[in-house]
C-alpha cells in the first residue's frame, strides 16, 4: 500500500520510505523507513516528527526563494479587481458571469498554457429580469431592485401588477406603524429593521421597498432572509433614488408618500449553465510530474439586491488566482499544477462540488450514465417518430417495427393520460370546496366524465376499434404527449452535453495523483491568513474530527511560512489555524461563517483545506457597496505574496 492510500483508509500505520530527501533547503538526506502511528502524531519524539515533515514536504511543491510583488503586478492585480467589479454583477447565470468566464479563460491563455478549457455544469438560479415603480398621478417609472429574501419563492409580480398607496414605515417598529394605513399598501422601510417586515407582511402590506442609506453591511440582508414560501415580494433603493422621488419622506405625519404606486418585477427559478475554467500546468520534474497539486478560487459574485452585486473585495481570491498563474509561469513548480477558477460559489459550491464530482466518482457510474442517455435520446426520438405517425383509425397487419412504435406511442399518451387526470382531480377538489351552486355542480360534471374517459383510455391494450369521443380525445393528447417527448430528449442532450464536459476535466485531472487541493477564500480586512479543512458548508458534528495528516500538514505549512515571513517581512501573516486545540477552535478565525471550497475535496477524501482570510467579516460582500474603494490593496497583496509562496 502506497503512502497516499494508508493516508485515505485512515491506516493506523504510515511508513514512510525513500532513496534519498530533498528538503526545502535544497540538501540530501540519506534513505530512511519511519513508522509511526497517525492518532499520535503530536506526541512523538522531535527527531522523529522532523523527518516526517521533511518527507512530508515532498507532498507540497518545493518553495524556493519569492521576490516581492513588482509594481508591474500590483496594477495588474488591481487591474483584475477592478474588471471584475465594473461587471455589475458576475453572479451565476448573468451576462456579467459569461464575461467573467472569458476574461479568465483569455488570461490563462496568454500565459501559454497547453491546456485551457471550460467545465460547464448547470444549476438553478433566480433570474432577474426587470422591475419596475411606476407613480401614475406623476407619469412616471422607475427601475427598482428586488432582493434576495426568500429561499424558495421567486418575489415575481406579473403584469398589469400590484398597486396601492406608498407609506413610510421608519424601521417598522409597532409604534412607527401606529397610525398609519398599512393594509393593502406597499412599504418604503429602512433597511436597518431587522425581521420588522413581518409586522407589515402579517398586517397585510403588499410589498416592501427598503431604503439603503450606504455602506450597509450585509448582516441586515442576511437576517432578512426568508426560508418558507412566503410571496411578499420586497426591494432594495438606495437613498439618493428616494429623496429623488419623496424629498421629504421622513417627515410626513402620516407617512403617505403617494396615493398609488404600481410595482412589476420579474424574477424566476431558471437552469443556468455556467464554466469552471481550469489550467494545467505541468510539473517540471519527472519524478513528480505525475502528482498534482489542485488550487481552486471561485469567481462569481453574491447578489443580495439583484442586478448589484460589483463583488470587488469579493474579486480577491480570483485576482490570487491569476497571480499565482503568472507566478508558477515564471517558476516552474516540480508539480504538476491545476488552476481552477469555479463559478456557483453563492450556490452552496455549486461549481466546485460539480468539478470535484466529475474526478472522484467512479468511472464506471460516469460510463453507465453516458450509456443511460444515449439510450434514451435514441428511445425518446423513436416514440416522437411514432407519436407523428399514430393514427389509431383502425386495426391493419403491422411490420415489427410498426409494432414497436405503437407501443412506444402508447407509452407516451399514457404518462400524459396521468398528467391530465391529476389535472382534472386537482381542480375537481377545488370546485368540491367552493359553494354548491348549479353552475358549479355542472363544470363538475362535465370534468367527471372528461376523467372517466381518460381512465378507460389507460385501460386499453390496444388504441384500436375507438369510440368517436375516444379518438377525438387521443387526437388531443398526442401533440401534448410528443411536446413531453420533445423536452424529454432536450433535456437528455443537455444532460449528456454536462457529462461530457465533466469526463473532458475528469480526462485532463484524474491522469494525475492529486495530493492536496487548496482553495482560496482571501479578502482585503483580516489580520492574516489560515489553512481550514473544514467550514459553514457541511455541519460536522464537533466531535469529529479527520485524520492527523491534517495536523501535520499544518506543521509544514508553519515551517514553510515561517521562511517566506523572514524573507519577506511579514510577521505573523500566517496564522495557526488547522491543528485541533482546546484554547481556541478554527471557529473562531471568522467573523462570518462562510462556505469553503476545501470542505468539498476534504469530504471526498482529498487532502483539501482553504486559504481563508482570518478576522474579517467580509461585510460588504454580496452588497451594492462592495466596490474597489473598499478594498485594501495593500494588505491583499501582502497576503496573496505569501500564499503564492506556501
Amino acid at each position: 500500500m502506497n503512502i497516499k492510500q494508508s493516508i485515505r483508509k485512515g491506516s493506523n500505520t504510515l511508513l514512510f520510505k525513500s532513496q534519498f530527501a530533498k528538503a526545502v533547503d535544497g540538501n540530501e538526506y540519506p534513505a530512511s523507513g519511519i513508522q509511526y502511528r497517525a492518532s499520535s502524531i503530536q506526541h512523538q519524539v522531535s527527531r522523529t516528527l522532523s523527518c516526517i515533515l521533511i518527507l512530508l514536504m515532498l507532498m507540497l511543491p518545493a518553495t524556493g526563494t519569492i521576490a516581492a510583488v513588482s509594481d508591474e503586478d500590483a496594477a495588474d492585480y488591481q487591474a483584475v479587481i477592478e474588471y471584475m467589479s465594473a461587471l455589475g454583477d458576475r453572479s451565476t447565470g448573468t451576462a456579467g458571469n459569461k464575461k467573467a468566464a472569458e476574461y479568465i479563460k483569455d488570461r490563462l491563455s496568454q500565459f501559454g498554457f497547453e491546456v485551457v478549457e471550460s467545465h460547464k455544469f448547470a444549476t438553478p438560479v433566480l433570474r432577474y429580469g426587470e422591475s419596475t415603480l411606476s407613480i401614475p398621478e406623476r407619469g412616471m417609472t422607475v427601475p427598482v431592485h428586488p432582493i434576495d429574501s426568500n429561499a424558495i419563492t421567486p418575489q415575481t409580480i406579473a403584469s398589469p401588477g400590484i398597486s396601492g398607496p406608498l407609506v413610510y414605515a421608519g424601521s417598522g417598529e409597532l409604534h412607527e406603524l401606529d397610525g398609519k394605513t398599512i393594509e393593502d399598501a406597499i412599504i418604503l422601510m429602512e433597511i436597518e429593521s431587522g425581521k420588522n417586515w413581518l409586522y407589515t407582511a402579517n398586517l397585510g402590506a403588499r410589498a416592501l421597498i427598503y431604503v439603503d442609506r450606504g455602506n450597509t453591511p450585509k448582516i441586515f440582508f442576511e437576517e432578512k432572509f426568508e426560508l418558507s414560501p412566503l410571496q411578499f415580494p420586497r426591494f432594495w433603493m438606495p437613498i439618493s433614488q428616494v429623496k429623488e422621488l419623496f424629498p421629504d419622506f421622513d417627515k410626513k405625519p402620516d407617512g403617505l408618500l403617494a396615493e398609488q404606486i404600481n410595482l412589476i418585477s420579474d424574477v424566476n427559478w431558471e437552469r443556468v449553465v455556467s464554466d469552471n475554467i481550469y489550467a494545467v500546468i505541468p510539473g517540471s520534474d519527472p519524478k513528480f510530474e505525475e502528482q498534482a497539486v489542485m488550487v481552486e478560487a471561485f469567481y462569481d459574485s453574491t447578489a443580495w439586491v439583484m442586478g448589484l452585486s460589483p463583488g470587488a473585495d469579493e474579486a480577491c481570491g480570483i485576482a490570487s488566482l491569476l497571480y499565482l498563474a503568472k507566478y508558477l509561469k515564471e517558476n516552474p513548480p516540480q508539480r504538476t499544477v491545476i488552476l481552477v477558477a469555479t463559478s456557483g460559489h453563492a450556490q452552496a459550491l455549486a461549481g466546485m462540488r460539480e468539478l470535484v464530482w466529475s474526478f472522484t466518482t467512479r468511472s464506471k457510474i460516469q460510463r453507465k450514465m453516458k450509456r443511460d442517455l444515449k439510450d434514451l435520446i435514441k428511445k425518446t426520438r423513436k416514440t416522437i417518430k411514432a407519436l407523428k405517425k399514430a393514427s389509431f383509425e383502425s386495426a391493419g397487419t403491422e411490420s415489427p417495427e410498426d409494432e414497436e412504435l405503437q407501443k412506444l406511442a402508447k407509452a407516451a399518451i399514457e404518462e400524459r393520460i396521468k398528467t391530465e387526470s391529476d389535472r382534472i382531480s386537482r381542480r375537481l377538489m377545488k370546485l368540491r370546496l367552493q359553494e354548491d351552486t348549479s353552475s358549479v355542480q355542472s363544470v363538475i360534471q362535465e370534468l367527471a366524465a372528461e376523467r372517466q374517459l381518460l381512465r378507460r383510455l389507460l385501460w386499453m391494450n390496444r388504441y384500436t376499434n375507438l369510440a368517436p369521443e375516444e379518438l377525438q380525445a387521443l387526437k388531443q393528447l398526442t401533440p401534448r404527449a410528443i411536446a413531453d417527448q420533445e423536452a424529454i430528449l432536450a433535456d437528455a442532450r443537455f444532460e449528456a452535453d454536462m457529462l461530457a464536459s465533466a469526463r473532458t476535466f475528469r480526462g485532463h485531472a484524474k491522469i494525475y495523483d492529486i495530493v492536496t487541493a487548496v482553495s482560496l477564500h482571501l479578502s482585503s480586512h483580516g489580520d492574516g491568513f489560515g489553512a481550514f479543512n473544514y467550514g459553514w458548508q457541511y455541519p460536522f458534528r464537533p466531535r469529529i474530527n479527520r485524520t492527523a495528516i491534517y495536523s501535520t500538514l499544518d506543521e509544514v505549512l508553519r515551517q514553510g511560512a515561517s521562511k517566506l515571513e523572514q524573507e519577506l517581512g511579514y510577521e505573523g501573516l500566517f496564522k495557526d489555524t488547522m491543528r485541533p486545540s482546546r484554547r481556541r477552535s478554527w471557529q473562531s478565525y471568522f467573523l462570518d461563517q462562510p462556505a469553503l471550497g476545501g470542505e468539498v475535496t476534504a469530504m471526498t477524501g482529498i487532502h483539501g483545506f482553504t486559504f481563508a482570510t482570518t478576522h474579517d467579516a467580509r461585510a460588504v460582500w454580496g452588497t451594492p457597496n462592495d466596490t474597489p474603494d473598499q478594498v485594501n490593496f495593500e494588505f491583499a497583496l501582502r497576503q496573496t505574496e505569501m500564499m503564492a509562496g506556501l
